[in-house]
């Protein structure tokens, strides 16, 4: 591969380590989450991540428990191989969105409950209602389009 392309990977991995990061995955398990989505070979051992990360041996192993017991990532031993060899579990990836899809209906009881607190004060309850309104409706919608998603990620 280019530098250039090389250059352009590794932003790009950054870019989604950064943006997994604001979903709760740390840095790092980002890092090695969308490195394992482009890399190849498709597995790779603790101490490979290191080096293709250039993070700490320690950093890495943490984030592999976190993203292993996360199921986005699964471990292999093999017979014969002092190293295990991870790789993306990519059919675990829609469990990531439906657990996403049920913190939305979550904060959906949240804003009913506060609502019916709300009763008899409307001014109080409107910015409540703002907040309510959007909820119920991804709520309503959002379910009937996870139905739709393709069967490779289901």
């Amino acid at each position: 591969m280019s530098v250039g392309r090389e250059t352009r990977l590794s932003a790009w991995i950054e870019r989604f380590a950064a943006h997994f990061e604001r979903e709760g995955i740390p840095l790092i398990g980002g890092r090695i989450l969308g490195y394992l989505l482009v890399c190849q070979p498709t597995e790779r051992t603790a101490a490979e991540l290191s080096q293709e990360l250039e993070a700490s041996s320690g950093s890495i192993s943490t984030n592999l428990k976190f993203l292993v017991g996360e199921g986005l990532v699964t471990k292999r031993t093999r017979r014969g191989r002092q190293a295990a060899q991870y790789r993306i579990n990519e059919k675990r990836w829609g469990d990531l969105v439906a657990r996403k899809l049920d913190a939305l209906t979550s904060v959906r009881e949240l804003t009913e409950a506060g609502m019916r607190l709300m009763s008899g004060d409307p001014e109080r309850a409107m910015r409540l209602r703002a907040v309510d309104d959007l909820y119920t409706w991804l709520a309503t919608e959002l379910p009937a389009v996870w139905e739709r998603r393709p069967s490779s990620s289901r």
